[in-house]
């Protein structure tokens, strides 16, 4: 039978590869998929993946959400929401969370929900070793789509939980975003339906509204149950026809609306400032005809593909912007993306510093004139299509190592827009056949195409409001727009590259002359330099390999006025590049590859992270030498990082936010400069040739570094690289020890209020500090003890009381230079609630320290 199987799935693949498709063919959906519509008109998605083993990823996808809310319901669709987990015909109360937590699910990262315009989305991870527990988890699916409770108690317990969450996100992005959004969205529903809803309707609705929210939009035609996970697919959709099928299908069903953006003639502006935003940020939309950006077809897929392109392009082009010695802003991103379902855009965004709003708009706009009247040069797009087929050939290399969490998505979009999913090997095969045909002409048309002159445009500005900056008026930037669309001084892009390999001349190896079983699967090489390595060759990826490395040292090396040098001395070295290659030309080389590298310096010690597949660990291997032997010294690269940070931190003191932690930050260090926040004045001490000098210190000699690579690479391969180029570095047998900086948590008991901001919402810090035996079971013990916290602190403050939307408590355990154990309860709420949320919080941690059961 399994011959006849193979032969007709043979045959299949034969005939796709004889008969490709036309533009005009919708695309297959993925075929390890098994996908079906019940008689009632529920749809379902089912598919075997056993990555994690014995877990199953389940959703509930609704097609409905706040845009189907009516006046008086705004907020509701969300509401709805959050009664699923507050009681249904199967699962009183809170009981629903109780079960799924007594077997090992965990609210939040497995357990969860999302409320859209658009749609509403259940999320449930569940084991599958055991039958009972998978018909549960269907129960629970199917008491989420047709049987909610609604109880009046639960009802009360819960409108506190919403007002808490609606608290949270009150601050500067939210008053601008009211602001801004009926601009964007001017004459359309989604300017008056943001999903959070109206404090008004949340604090006062009725529970019949709720219901007949519940009663018009959880209904079989807008729903659909995806499963992917380790399960057998043929008894999975049996299981769910069994337990679905009894759901009513909707008499007279309300229609479903798409809710249109209308297009508009003119040039739209929308400036808000606040004085508690901690950036500046500016957003261009070219606000597009419709919302073609969904791929159904053949055709569809192609332009995907040539968006890819585009859009990577174009934004490898503001990169390098950001790396002038005065940027325009610190942050720039171009894209063609979907805005909502019924409308695609055009659209540059970037964050930049006070005074500099309107350059950073002319620079965006700059960009895409740019590449609307020149295009863009082959030796780009060749770069770009190399990139695009690395990371698709990386997603079919690990297809059978793909998590579950993230195909299940894949499938519950499908639904509810209709967005193909041909599974990885359809699509990595498109891929082969497309990328070639897609000319750079076809590239430049697309900006042709998608910039306009101004009409059916939005330029948003949402700014700090501050003493020292003014904030532009409507008519500066109608006029900078004009400016900058019309500069006839724009000219084209060169594309300046360094056609040479990172390492000219490969260093003279120094053999492993020492081999060690540490156990657990684990090498240990000595090299000739005296460098330590550690290698785990594991089966987790099939491509894929991580480097860690370590050294004790750090910032605590050095004196209190040379920190901030030693502080910024990594951020700086990355941003001036290493041997002859500065940041742009690195990023260039390293475009179509999947090595990449990072620095680190911190209080205690100095750090190297990097990962590659192993085609090019042999890459990694060269940026971990260069690092050692040829940081680049930059001047230009120095001031733009300064300016960056300068954008960063000038207006960091008018976010309440930044500033608790801050402060928290500091007391808990007993006010320690180590601790002390950095402010834009800190920047002038910056030198150099300190931060300079102060990296090749860190980073000069490999002696006391411990290399560890864990991953998907043969001993005998990579051991030959890692003799050249990590032992092919110089070092000596210096070791340096931990320097005890003086930073201690203050003794005693202290109750601190920081008073910032305009909104009535606290945020709350709970900390105790001990003495700690740093070891393996006293760390498992500090973790099994914050699980069984979370666990009560969340039941008693959260769905007893209604205080908060979320509670955490956490450890920090410390082994240098002393070890010591830190355990932090932190949770936002209303002012008033405070003093009787601190106290609850510490009698449910007292409960468990007289032996709560």
């Amino acid at each position: 039978m399994k011959k006849v199987v193979v032969l007709l799935l043979s045959l299949v693949f034969v005939a796709q590869a004889q008969n490709p498709l036309k533009p005009e063919d919708k695309l297959p959906l993925s075929p390890k998929v098994k996908k079906g519509v019940l008689k009632n008109g529920m749809s379902y998605y089912i598919e075997k993946n056993t990555k994690p083993e014995n877990r199953a990823e389940l959703r509930l996808a609704v097609n409905a959400g706040s845009t189907m809310e009516n006046d008086d319901q705004q907020g509701l669709a969300h509401f709805v929401e959050h009664m699923a987990f507050n009681g249904s015909k199967n699962f009183k109360k809170n009981d629903l969370v109780n079960y799924l937590e007594s077997i090992g699910t965990k609210f939040g990262p497995d357990l969860n929900a999302y409320t859209s315009f658009d749609e509403t989305v259940y999320m449930l991870q569940i084991p599958t070793d055991k039958k009972d527990i998978v018909d549960k988890g269907l129960l629970i699916l199917k008491d989420w789509s047709h049987n909610l409770s609604f109880d009046s108690v639960e009802i009360e317990k819960e409108r506190g939980v919403v007002m808490e969450e609606w608290r949270l996100g009150q601050g500067a992005m939210e008053r601008m975003n009211r602001k801004t959004w009926p601009v964007m969205f001017k004459d359309s529903r989604y300017a008056e339906r943001l999903p959070i809803g109206k404090p008004e309707i949340l604090k006062n609705c009725k529970q019949s509204l709720l219901k007949q929210f519940y009663k018009d939009w959880y209904r079989t035609d807008l729903q659909a149950i995806i499963v992917v996970g380790d399960i057998n697919v043929e008894e999975m959709e049996k299981k769910i026809i069994e337990v679905f099928s009894d759901i009513p299908a909707p008499v007279n069903p309300k229609p479903i609306k798409v809710w249109e953006v209308p297009d508009q003639k003119d040039f739209r502006v929308a400036v808000a400032s606040d004085k508690e935003s901690p950036y500046n940020m500016i957003q261009l939309a070219y606000m597009q005809k419709e919302n073609n950006n969904v791929t159904k077809t053949y055709a569809d897929f192609k332009q995907t593909i040539m968006q890819e392109l585009y859009n990577g392009m174009i934004n490898a082009r503001l990169s390098e912007l950001t790396k002038q010695a005065s940027p325009p802003f610190m942050f720039g991103y171009t894209g063609y993306f979907s805005m909502v379902r019924s409308k695609a855009s055009y659209g540059s965004f970037a964050v930049t510093s006070n005074g500099k709003e309107v350059l950073a708009l002319k620079a965006l706009i700059t960009e895409n004139e740019r590449v609307k009247r020149f295009g863009f040069n082959q030796s780009e797009l060749d770069r770009q299509k190399k990139q695009l087929m690395t990371n698709m050939e990386n997603q079919f290399n690990e297809k059978d190592k793909t998590e579950s969490k993230q195909l299940v998505m894949q499938y519950v979009y499908n639904f509810l827009t209709g967005e193909a999913e041909p599974g990885v090997e359809n699509r990595f095969t498109y891929y082969k056949d497309l990328v070639p045909q897609i000319k750079l002409e076809d590239i430049n048309a697309l900006a042709k195409k998608w910039i306009g002159n101004g009409e059916n445009a939005v330029s948003i500005m949402m700014l700090a409001e501050n003493e020292t900056s003014k904030k532009p008026l409507e008519d500066d930037i109608k006029a900078a727009f004009n400016e900058a669309q019309t500069n006839k001084d724009i000219k084209a892009y060169e594309d300046k590259v360094i056609n040479e390999p990172l390492i000219a001349k490969k260093p003279s190896p120094q053999k492993v002359f020492k081999t060690a079983d540490r156990g657990y699967g684990i090498t240990e090489w000595t090299l000739g330099n005296g460098v330590k390595v550690l290698l785990k060759p594991t089966t987790f990826k099939n491509d894929e390999i991580n480097m860690q490395a370590y050294s004790p040292g750090g910032t605590c090396q050095y004196p209190e006025k040379d920190v901030i040098n030693a502080d910024f001395s990594n951020s700086i070295q990355d941003e001036s590049g290493y041997g002859k290659f500065d940041a742009t030309a690195l990023e260039k080389y390293l475009q179509d590859k999947t090595a990449r590298l990072y620095t680190g310096v911190g209080t205690y010690d100095e750090s190297l992270f990097g990962n590659s597949n192993k085609k090019d660990i042999e890459t990694l291997l060269q940026l971990v030498n260069l690092v050692f032997t040829k940081p680049r010294k930059d001047s230009i690269a120095f001031l733009s990082a300064i300016e960056k940070q300068k954008a960063f931190l000038q207006n960091a003191g008018s976010d309440p936010d930044q500033v608790f932690g801050d402060s928290v930050r500091y007391f808990m260090s007993s006010y320690h400069f180590s601790a002390k926040p950095t402010r834009v004045e800190d920047l002038t001490k910056l030198n150099q040739k300190r931060c300079n000098d102060i990296f090749k210190e860190r980073f000069l000699d490999p002696s006391d570094f411990m290399f560890i690579f864990v991953g998907s690479f043969n001993l005998d391969a990579i051991k030959p690289l890692i003799e050249t180029y990590i032992g092919g570095i110089s070092a000596s047998t210096k070791h340096e020890a931990i320097k005890d900086i003086g930073a201690k948590t203050p003794k005693g008991t202290y109750n601190k209020v920081y008073k910032k901001g305009n909104e009535p919402r606290s945020r709350v810090n709970l900390s105790w500090t001990n003495a700690f035996e740093y070891n393996r079971k006293n760390r498992f013990e500090v973790y099994a003890l914050m699980k069984l916290l979370n666990i009560t602190l969340r039941e008693d403050l959260r769905e007893d009381k209604g205080g908060v939307y979320g509670v955490g408590i956490y450890p920090a355990m410390s082994y240098t230079p002393t070890a010591g154990l830190k355990i932090t309860c932190s949770f936002a709420c209303a002012p008033d609630n405070v003093e009787k949320l601190v106290n609850a919080a510490k009698e449910e941690i007292a409960k468990v320290k007289r032996g709560r059961q």
